[in-house]
């Protein structure tokens, strides 16, 4: 069980280059820590298993992904390299080993692999680029570490890939894909608990999908989706983006799962919500209720206790952190700290 005496917030500030620290008690209070130069529009986060390392995409015009380690003491982040890369990853994941990096393009539409190793060398050269994802916007490896799965927002499908490893490195092999409505567009993607069921998140609708996961052959069973929140019926169904909508749409964002498995939480930038799923007996979800928050939410974050909730927004500098009812999975502000510009992913290492 991690140690959560102590931990610390990474919060991506994508108008201000660079990551901002946190240090985050047991008790919930939040306290700046610093700030650390990273590069233009900063986004996306990876941290390793053991929290030791921490990777950050950027996506300005000269795309990098820069690697860190982390202090086990204090939290502070040192930087170990640059690596410029050919696509602006949208999403980065890192496998269980800490050994391989994973890059979800949206305007690639690919998925690239790295050598992590590599990238601290300040060598961005990818191991394969898996083309043909369109508008890739996740990428997050199986609890076992033999699978990972992309998410691909324009076109309704969630890919399949099996991990090998050959004398370049790790490859990726296709092994099928999962569709789900049109106009869902996936966004990101989390695994239960047991490994058994992976959660999507609709960006256009702000709803859940949930596939039964095979885990010997990684193949996913078919989609049950949630209702649509009550509380965005006002809202027309978002689409993929740019152009920005002509009138108010669902954009939802960021998809977490509560350690404990009954609750998902999803950020919604229109509205500036954080909306609550309760999970039944059957693995599926339901809408439950929604919080106010930091103003177009992209991302956020929850510690290993599942007590603390930390949310940033994009057109906010302050960072909030929620406290998590057991019972009900409602969330309660606890504590608001300033930020950065442009805030948009939460790491908790």
């Amino acid at each position: 069980m991690p140690n959560t005496d102590r931990l610390t917030v990474v919060v991506s500030n994508a108008a201000d280059a660079d990551l901002a620290t946190f240090s985050l008690a047991a008790d919930g209070t939040l306290a700046p820590l610093g700030r650390h130069p990273a590069g233009d529009a900063v986004m996306p986060l990876a941290r390793s298993a053991d929290r030791s390392r921490l990777y950050a995409a950027t996506r300005g015009e000269r795309p990098s992904i820069v690697a860190f380690d982390v202090d086990p003491g204090g939290g502070a982040l040192t930087r170990v390299a640059s690596a410029a890369i050919d696509a602006s990853h949208a999403y980065l994941s890192l496998d269980r080993s800490g050994r391989w990096l994973l890059g979800a393009s949206y305007g690639g539409n690919s998925l690239s692999l790295y050598d992590a190793a590599r990238v601290r060398d300040g060598d961005g050269t990818p191991l394969q680029v898996v083309g043909g994802i369109a508008n890739a916007h996740s990428v997050i490896v199986s609890p076992d570490n033999r699978f990972a799965y992309v998410g691909s927002l324009g076109s309704d499908r969630i890919f399949c890939f099996e991990l090998a490893h050959d004398m370049r490195g790790l490859r990726a092999i296709e092994r099928g894909e999962a569709r789900v409505e049109r106009g869902f567009g996936p966004r990101h993607l989390q695994f239960a608990r047991d490994g058994r069921a992976l959660v999507v998140v609709s960006e256009f609708q702000a709803t859940l999908a949930t596939f039964a996961r095979d885990p010997d052959t990684g193949r996913l069973g078919d989609a049950h989706i949630t209702p649509r929140p009550a509380m965005l019926a006002p809202l027309a169904p978002g689409h993929a983006r740019p152009p920005a909508p002509t009138e108010p749409s669902v954009w939802a964002a960021d998809l977490h799962l509560s350690p404990d498995g009954r609750f998902a939480y999803v950020s919604e930038r229109t509205t500036s919500r954080l909306i609550c799923y309760r999970r039944h007996a059957d693995g599926t979800f339901e809408p439950a209720h929604a919080t106010a928050t930091e103003t177009q939410p992209r991302g956020f974050a929850i510690d290993p206790s599942g007590r603390w909730l930390v949310a940033c927004g994009e057109r906010s500098e302050h960072v909030s952190v929620y406290a998590i009812a057991p019972e009900s999975g409602a969330l309660s502000p606890h504590a608001r700290v300033p930020g950065g510009r442009g805030a948009n992913w939460v790491a908790i290492v």
